[in-house]
């Protein structure tokens, strides 16, 4: 009866362990760094259906990574295409690379970042990836339509920052708010 419930418990243990390493993975605490947004470009890239999200940074000023014109839209030229960008320019493509931080809470997992396109507009939003009725929190957008690379802009009360751990900078940029407000 005892070697039967050996494995068991044994199971159980580790089974146990596994879900609390899980969970403390879970809940790591980041901090946030304020920085440079002149030295940022949130931009709409056109895809096959609509826009996507893509963000870029100018790491050194050896050569410039985007150029901008226009208004309403501001049409973004995503220079960093046509050279060897490393170390110059940051380009972050995906939730690995960015996501919404409210109130000193990091948003990544309740809330998912896409680009939205209206007749006249389009926006950068988060929507709850609980709840699809919630109605999405807007961020930012461009001040009119088009079908290339536009600049997003940000909403009041919304700017860039860098994900920061245990001290340390890292790649991760925030679209941050104060507020608690959804």
């Amino acid at each position: 009866m005892k070697s039967a419930l050996k494995p068991i418990i044994v199971a159980l243990v580790i089974g146990i362990s596994v879900l609390s390493f899980s969970l403390n993975a879970i809940a790591v605490n980041f901090d946030q760094k304020e920085v440079d947004q002149d030295r940022f470009v949130a931009i709409a890239v056109p895809r096959a259906f609509g826009h996507t999200l893509v963000i870029v940074e100018q790491v050194s000023d050896s050569r410039p990574c985007w150029s901008e014109s226009g208004s309403q839209p501001t049409i973004v030229d995503p220079l960093l295409l046509n050279f060897d960008f490393t170390g110059i320019c940051g380009r972050a493509t995906d939730s690995n690379g960015y996501s919404v931080r409210m109130a000193g809470t990091d948003l990544v997992l309740s809330h998912a970042l896409s680009v939205q396109s209206t007749p006249s507009d389009i926006l950068l939003v988060a929507q709850s990836r609980a709840d699809a009725y919630a109605p999405p929190i807007i961020i930012g957008r461009t001040y009119g339509f088009t079908s290339g690379f536009a600049k997003i802009i940000l909403e009041p009360g919304w700017r860039l920052t860098k994900r920061v751990y245990q001290g340390k900078t890292l790649g991760h940029i925030y679209f941050t708010s104060d507020s608690s407000a959804f």
